[in-house]
């Protein structure tokens, strides 16, 4: 189904209701906006925490870092300044 908007001197539009509603979309949430090859704009939910926190765990699985990995890492390194330095030197796949 098409739907048109009007863009105001502001450079917003308003997303339907039926749109809206659908989405469950409520006053003062976060979407994220992406614009195809061929011009047409997709609208989503930006993804939950539960999300970004299963596909976090993926990658780090796919580079070999196991929970017990993680833990030891973490043992090692006490302070939490440029642990991400510390990772990368002692970690990483140019080894």
């Amino acid at each position: 189904m098409t739907f048109y908007s009007t863009i105001t001197s502001k450079g917003q539009i308003t997303l339907p209701a039926s749109i809206r509603e659908k989405m469950n979309l409520k006053s003062g949430q976060k979407v994220s906006i992406t614009q195809g090859d061929k011009g047409q704009i997709n609208i989503q939910l930006p993804p939950s925490i539960d999300d970004i926190r299963t596909q976090l765990q993926v990658n780090l699985r796919e580079k070999g870092f196991t929970p017990a990995k993680l833990r030891k890492i973490a043992e090692e390194y006490k302070s939490g300044d440029g642990f991400v330095t510390y990772v990368e030197e002692k970690y990483s796949a140019n080894r």
